[in-house]
């Protein structure tokens, strides 16, 4: 299920039915800091399975910055930074119809994913 950002459900406990968990973050530390409190809250919960995708990665440094602030989470991979992602936003489509390195991008963290 795709939840909305923040970790509202995971206090509450609805999301206790999901097999694994993927943490969406920016290279920020507001952004990891956040992925380390829903780590918690996950574990509090019973969800063992809890992986990190980078999101708005402009270049290896902010993939070796996820990488190394969560070290103890499986960074499964990186969206990069497209001005396309606006684009499709005002333009009301997904990304993935503008640019097709970010389709390319999508499926590695896919196969990535274990049990997928």
């Amino acid at each position: 299920m795709d939840m909305e950002a923040g970790v509202e459900h995971l206090g509450r406990a609805t999301a206790q039915a999901v097999d694994a968990l993927l943490i969406v973050v920016e290279p920020g530390l507001r952004s990891l800091q956040t992925a380390r409190r829903i780590k918690k809250l996950a574990a509090d919960i019973g969800i063992g399975r809890v992986y990190v995708v980078g999101n708005k990665v402009r270049d290896e440094n902010d993939r070796d910055f996820i990488a190394q602030e969560l070290s103890d989470l499986e960074l499964l991979g990186c969206l990069s930074y497209s001005p396309l992602a606006i684009e499709a936003d005002r333009r009301g489509v997904a990304v993935f119809d503008l640019d097709p390195h970010m389709v390319e991008e999508a499926e590695a963290i896919a196969d990535r994913l274990p049990g997928m």
